[in-house]
């Protein structure tokens, strides 16, 4: 695999002096793209001193070949069953959210910028701090709509109570930060009717210079579909599957690339197992997640890129970093007829828009796309287009340096 190395030179003129930023999380991984990726090491190559703290699969500390400090706490799990597992992490006395706030604390950071909705439990403890610390919050999802939407039928009712708590626990904390910030524009709506509009900001998740763009028209296209991301039913795994199946018909040699993280781990059985009982193993490829930086070879040996999440409450509301991924590898888009999903595509004519949930409707924009060259060119340029104008990470991280350095003037 030929891969590109980026040399950027570090520049120390934002501040005359290192400022210290601490970044927090408990859902995302250590190379994650936003936080990592988007924002860490793009701080060092600013000249900012930078950390992050992470819960995650393992114990880990150490410094990253890129300059960032990092240390992880393993998760720790107390019950298969998901409820009572979170009961008891938060009644621990000894919980890994208490070691976060600890080293945290000690790190006397300028800056902590946090992610993923139960750091708020230590968000305002951070911004009390005796030094004055600017804490921003990273509202990445709509965390109620997330337990709405995954919640089971018998637990319908409790999951409601849930969700309602969770929303109203949130916006309360976030009273407290100097800023929070939302990656679209419905998330950030909601916190500024509680804590103003100079106070919520959105960050857009466009794609960065770190994915490897390989724009060489030239390129073999080993893979006629790719789906990038986490696994699940909700995501499309199995309506993809099916629309395969109804495609083989017409085009038999039709390759499908899954790569990523299966949720749970069975499904990832599950899609073995409907791929030998429709002789489907030549047609999908079940690849597991990559780094980040690697992404952008399967993209660039791709065709079409797919995103048809299934029509829940989460995934009206949120906005998936694929679609502007696809359109910076100049990949139309089949893709789910609601939300931002549909906008986007709609929008800049970069792909077709259909019923995620059925397979036949799926199956028939895909053949549509392979099969006529004019559309497929004409959606494949505007998509580069699209991203090459409009979708820039480097724009919003600009952003993210002028509120940085607002909250500390303030400060």
């Amino acid at each position: 695999m030929k891969k590109t190395t980026i040399t950027l030179k570090r520049d120390f003129s934002i501040m005359p002096d290192p400022v210290k930023i601490c970044f927090l999380a408990d859902r995302h991984h250590l190379f994650d793209d936003r936080i990592y990726w988007k924002m860490a090491v793009p701080l060092v190559l600013k000249g900012f001193e930078v950390y992050y703290f992470l819960i995650g699969n393992k114990n880990s500390s150490g410094i990253t070949k890129e300059g960032v400090n990092y240390k992880i706490w393993k998760a720790k799990t107390f019950s298969r069953n998901q409820w009572i597992n979170f009961l008891i992490k938060r009644l621990n006395p000894n919980n890994n959210y208490r070691k976060l706030f600890e080293e945290a604390s000690a790190l006397k950071a300028d800056i902590y910028h946090f992610h993923d909705l139960w750091i708020n439990r230590i968000g305002v403890k951070l911004k009390n701090l005796g030094h004055r610390p600017v804490v921003f919050y990273d509202a990445r999802e709509p965390y109620a709509e997330d337990y709405m939407s995954y919640g089971k039928k018998v637990m319908a009712l409790p999951t409601r109570i849930f969700a309602y708590w969770v929303d109203r626990w949130e916006k309360k904390q976030a009273m407290n930060y100097d800023l929070v910030i939302a990656n679209e524009s419905l998330v950030q709506q909601n916190f500024a009717r509680i804590i103003g509009k100079e106070r919520s900001v959105v960050l857009f998740n466009y794609s960065d210079r770190y994915l490897n763009m390989n724009h060489d028209k030239d390129q073999v296209k080993e893979y006629d579909l790719i789906y990038s991301g986490t696994i699940t039913r909700l995501r499309g795994a199995m309506n993809t599957l099916k629309a395969v199946k109804i495609i083989q018909n017409e085009i038999p040699n039709l390759k499908c690339l899954f790569i990523g993280t299966y949720y749970p781990d069975s499904l990832k059985d599950e899609m073995n197992s409907f791929l030998k009982q429709n002789c489907l193993e030549k047609n999908v490829v079940l690849h597991e997640a990559v780094p980040y930086q690697e992404i952008g070879y399967y993209y660039s040996r791709s065709k079409i890129g797919l995103l048809i999440l299934e029509r829940v409450k989460t995934y009206e509301i949120s906005m998936p970093i694929k679609l502007f991924d696809y359109m910076t590898f100049g990949l139309p888009i089949i893709g789910s007829n609601f939300g931002h999903i549909n906008s986007y595509i709609t929008e800049d004519n970069c792909g077709i828009t259909v019923d995620p949930s059925d397979p036949v409707e799926v199956a028939g924009a895909i053949i549509r796309l392979l099969k006529d060259e004019k559309l497929y060119s004409m959606l494949s340029k505007n998509a580069r287009k699209a991203a090459d104008s409009k979708y820039n990470w480097e724009n919003e991280f600009q952003k993210l340096l002028g509120y940085y350095q607002k909250a500390l003037n303030e400060r």
